[in-house]
């Protein structure tokens, strides 16, 4: 449980740490394939979806993330635990959308 907990810790650590200044949106397609990675992780150690979403909450909290921001690391989150997309097509596609 302690390791399940420490990276939730990371997650959020990582988050908040990399976004002090307002971070570019390549920037943010980084921050998002971390946050695929480490739900990953998370939903191999059996940690409940429910759970990892209360990291997305408590983000949405620090309000240092924009709406539209906290939208896609919520759907980032969502995707990856049901293995729907894998971290790296995550920053695929969110690279992709920032060329249009």
């Amino acid at each position: 449980m302690k390791k399940i907990r420490y990276s939730l810790l990371i997650l959020v650590a990582l988050l908040l740490a990399s976004c002090a200044a307002k971070p570019p949106s390549s920037v943010f397609c980084e921050q998002l394939a971390e946050v695929a990675v480490v739900t990953e992780r998370l939903r191999n150690e059996s940690m409940p979806l429910a759970d990892v979403m209360r990291e997305a909450d408590r983000l949405e909290q620090s309000k240092r993330f924009s709406e539209s921001e906290i939208s896609r690391i919520r759907e980032t989150i969502e995707k990856t635990f049901n293995s729907i997309r894998s971290p790296n097509e995550i920053l695929v596609d969110c690279r992709n959308s920032l060329k249009k």
